[in-house]
């Protein structure tokens, strides 16, 4: 595969994104579908050791900190059961076996927090289990590890009838061909600062330098599956023990990167559903708690910029706006229009620009 195809629609946006060789990374919320961009959570395991490293999480979640919340009864239970070594193996043992008993299975957060409360009961310990607490905790580390990364889509084709009606405004925006020259790879352009010079700068006309830097990200070939993707639970427990890290934010050292590729690896795959779309798609991986929208941005550099298609419904005078913000960057951009002929079989055509 040489060229790879975004679809666009008509707005406000677009010129900017076309002006300035955009390519905007959106985030799970900002994504057509719910599965997209997350993964459940399967609590299944043949490790009993990694139960006992659980257990530690078991506590944080059921320990309130808040001082206006605080149940001084339930903290002092819970401290009391993490410091008795007999009272830890027992519970460790009974949630084990419970797991086991469902071997061959995913293990869901509903379906462990059952586990919890069953074990607990069985093995007569003087706790209370807040199945609230326990779960709103899983739900803050999908939201913070599972549902914070960004996504830059793009297809194989760009003839899909159904993907310029729902991507390209219904057939009036447009599609983007880029040139792939690096195998399975896309080209970004970092611009750094120039070195200011103050007698330059006050000149009344001054020409002026700045370095600019290409670098490489890989494209990923969607998989479609059946079912929403998902990890383990126990594969990830070093990155819920240091969720705090310096390191582990910043994907820094190399340790974090196997928690970052598994991610990229799930995040590669759509629901069957998807399939005609023939997605391939740039991922970011993210740990950090907020990044705001313009620090999503990138940007290609104007030479993998290989074609524009209009669409069957793309105006005049967008046509010709479109073309005239190329013409002075490059000339090595071809234009086409589309056509469908009775059909919903798109065909394209060269297309010229004609001075309204």
């Amino acid at each position: 595969m040489n060229k790879i195809y975004k679809y666009r629609p008509l707005n406000d946006f677009l010129f900017k994104e076309l002006y300035y060789q955009e390519l905007y990374f959106a985030s799970y919320l900002e994504l057509n579908d719910p599965l997209d961009l997350s993964a459940r959570m399967d609590f299944s395991t043949d490790d009993s050791k990694a139960i006992a490293g659980f257990l530690h999480f078991l506590l944080t979640s059921q320990f309130c900190f808040r001082h206006e919340a605080i149940n001084k009864e339930s903290n002092t239970k819970w401290l009391k059961f993490i410091k008795d070594k007999d009272s830890k193996e027992l519970l460790k043992n009974e949630i084990f076996k419970r797991i086991e008993d469902k071997k061959g299975q995913n293990l869901w957060t509903f379906e462990i927090s059952s586990i919890i409360k069953e074990s607990i009961k069985s093995a007569q310990l003087d706790l209370t289990f807040d199945k609230d607490k326990f779960e709103k905790e899983i739900q803050r580390l999908t939201d913070k590890f599972l549902r914070n990364s960004f996504v830059s889509c793009f297809s194989e084709t760009n003839s899909d009838f159904l993907m310029w009606s729902h991507y390209s405004s219904k057939h009036s925006g447009i599609c983007v061909e880029f040139k792939l020259e690096n195998l399975g790879m896309f080209p970004f352009e970092m611009k750094g600062k120039r070195d200011f010079d103050k007698e330059k700068y006050l000149k009344r006309f001054s020409e002026w330098q700045s370095k600019s830097s290409i670098y490489w990200d890989t494209l990923r070939k969607v998989e479609y599956v059946k079912e929403q993707p998902y990890i383990n639970f126990f594969d990830f427990s070093p990155v819920w023990g240091n969720e705090h890290d310096c390191d582990l934010i910043g994907l820094s050292k190399s340790w974090t990167h196997e928690y970052a590729y598994k991610l990229e690896h799930v995040f590669s795959q759509k629901t069957n559903g998807w399939e005609y779309e023939n997605e391939w798609r740039l991922i970011e991986i993210n740990f950090e708690t907020n990044k705001e929208s313009e620090d999503r941005i990138r940007h290609y550099p104007i030479e993998a910029l290989s074609a524009i298609y209009f669409g069957v419904n793309t105006p005049n005078h967008i046509r010709n706006r479109i073309y005239k913000m190329f013409i002075n960057k490059s000339n090595d951009i071809s234009f086409f229009e589309s056509k469908l002929n009775g059909t919903n079989n798109i065909e394209f055509y060269e297309w010229e620009f004609i001075e309204e």
